[in-house]
């Protein structure tokens, strides 16, 4: 299953790759540019609220891709598995690997392909894949860039019922229905 996890995102983004190259070919004009996520720099965490307690969940070990035409970005899409989120809890983190059925479905996904640029702000469009659910999700987050790299970072929530994610109990009291992603994701040019 893991195996065709990284071949489906791998496969996912030649293709994605593919069809900015046909683009950029159509267009002279077009000077496009892959960029690579740098794991070593990048994290996502979530943070779980119960009417006792809350706790945060952090991955540093994310795979993605960014793509950009003339300074303007056309794509991003970044892959975690659920597996590598750490609470600091291993038994939380067992239970939540098994509430979220990680044999099935190991991987939160999120591809963008649409942007809204205001200065340092960009409100991204796209899907976010979670539990096997595919749902579309609008975001706003803060851009700096240079010429040598992108740094994309921002808050956002996720309400985890959406994606048919029975919520967990403690003292017969559920977490919110409502999890708050901080993202901070740094692209750097693709080496060819």
């Amino acid at each position: 299953m893991k195996t065709f996890s990284v071949r489906f995102f791998a496969i996912l983004a030649l293709n994605l790759m593919f069809v900015s190259g046909c683009v950029t070919a159509q267009n002279p004009g077009s000077v496009a540019q892959s960029w690579s996520l740098d794991p070593s720099r990048s994290e996502i965490s979530y943070t779980g609220v119960h009417l006792l307690h809350q706790w945060t969940g952090v991955n540093k070990k994310l795979v993605g891709l960014m793509q950009t035409d003339q300074g303007a970005i056309d794509m991003i899409a970044v892959s975690a598995k659920v597996a590598d989120f750490d609470s600091g809890n291993e038994n939380r983190d067992a239970h939540a690997l098994e509430l979220l059925d990680v044999f099935d479905f190991p991987n939160v996904r999120f591809l963008a392909k649409n942007f809204t640029r205001n200065g340092q702000k960009v409100v991204m469009d796209g899907v976010l894949q979670f539990r096997g659910v595919n749902r579309d999700i609008s975001v706003a987050m803060n851009l700096e860039e240079s010429e040598d790299q992108y740094k994309v970072y921002g808050d956002f929530t996720v309400q985890p019922t959406l994606f048919d994610m029975p919520l967990p109990s403690f003292m017969l009291k559920e977490i919110d229905d409502a999890l708050d992603i901080s993202v901070s994701l740094i692209f750097t040019p693709t080496k060819s």
